[in-house]
């Protein structure tokens, strides 16, 4: 008789008091048949994020320093405190889908050579234009097959995971599970994204120039140049370059277009203008609005200054372990078979 797997689960969380109790009961209710634990990975919420999860009877671990915050950290906090034999990610704002977490534990104990796998996603509806993006987005951002990484989380397999030497990398302010991916790649790793549900996301619901403000103030636009300036030197660079390549051909193209405003050539400057003003035409067509157009692009600016921001950032020890306070629930069911702790 087979073994039944083990399955530790990282949630993710900054203020997400909002959510984190849906979170928490949407894998809850799947984790039955194994055994299991769930670890609220907290990067110093100021809300009752921990509290609430602490009144589900789970695991926090929280950082102690507000200057380690970053999207990389928080999945690696999961996994420095994490037992069994597969992973599964989650962030706070998320519910897991029914029927997942079976069909993906299947997937892995039938197909040995993948490190991890996921699932299709649903998003609400947004309200501003980067979810709203994203949302249009949604078959290229998650693709059906095997991919090169497993945006948004997923399960994986313990195993792999220690091969590669630590989860996700505390550098990154996003793009935390395209690096995972490319690492597992070069490691002879596959991941897979299943054509079943996965997860289903709420947006954030802040305007849109708010939104772009909170993203550069939290460096999350920093994070393209952050995962080039990781990976290089590496075997997986040119994974890396891949990745980014959307926010590093339009850096390259704003690098050109400063030159060209420099000559002060008015044909010359025309002539440079030209594929940002087609850009703009496109994405007004195709989104029906002038406004999207003209936000597309001032996205991809921040983008660029972001990226070259995160070129120049310092790199840290991935495998540093930050300083934590871990929270261990009120009750816990010592006789309960369904407990790794």
């Amino acid at each position: 008789m087979n073994k039944t797997p083990s399955i530790t689960v990282s949630i993710k969380t900054l203020n997400e008091a909002q959510g984190i109790e849906k979170t928490i009961d949407s894998v809850r209710k799947q984790l039955q048949p194994y055994p299991h634990q769930i670890i609220v990975a907290d990067s110093l919420s100021t809300d009752n994020t921990r509290d609430l999860a602490l009144g589900k009877d789970v695991m926090v671990v929280c950082l102690d320093d507000i200057s380690d915050r970053s999207c990389g950290i928080g999945h690696q906090l999961g996994w420095l405190y994490s037992e069994g034999d597969y992973l599964l990610l989650l962030d706070g704002d998320m519910e897991l889908e029914p029927g997942f977490l079976d069909t993906a534990v299947e997937f892995l104990e039938t197909h040995p050579e993948y490190a991890g796998v996921a699932g299709s996603v649903e998003m609400d509806d947004a309200s501003n234009y980067e979810f709203k993006s994203r949302k249009q987005r949604l078959h290229l951002i998650y693709p059906h097959g095997d991919t090169d990484h497993l945006g948004g989380g997923g399960l994986y397999r313990r195993s792999a995971i220690e091969k590669v030497g630590y989860l996700t990398n505390l550098n990154l302010h996003a793009y935390e599970e395209a690096e995972l991916g490319i690492r597992l790649g070069a490691a002879g790793y596959k991941l897979h994204r299943l054509d079943v549900p996965y997860f289903s996301h709420t947006s954030y619901t802040m305007p849109t120039f708010k939104m772009l403000i909170y993203r550069w103030k939290n460096r999350f636009l920093c994070a393209p140049g952050e995962l080039l300036r990781g990976c290089w030197g590496k075997a997986h660079f040119p994974a890396a370059l891949r990745i980014v390549r959307n926010e590093l051909v339009f850096t390259l193209y704003l690098l050109i277009l400063l030159v060209c405003l420099l000559t002060f050539n008015a044909k010359v400057i025309a002539i440079a203008l030209l594929p940002l003003l087609a850009f703009i035409a496109l994405k007004t067509a195709k989104n029906r609005s002038l406004r999207d157009g003209v936000q597309s692009v001032i996205n991809l600016f921040m983008f660029s200054a972001g990226m070259l921001r995160g070129m120049a950032r310092t790199v840290r020890d991935p495998m540093q372990r930050p300083a934590v306070t871990v929270f261990n629930p009120k009750h816990i069911d010592t006789e309960n078979e369904n407990s790794l702790r």
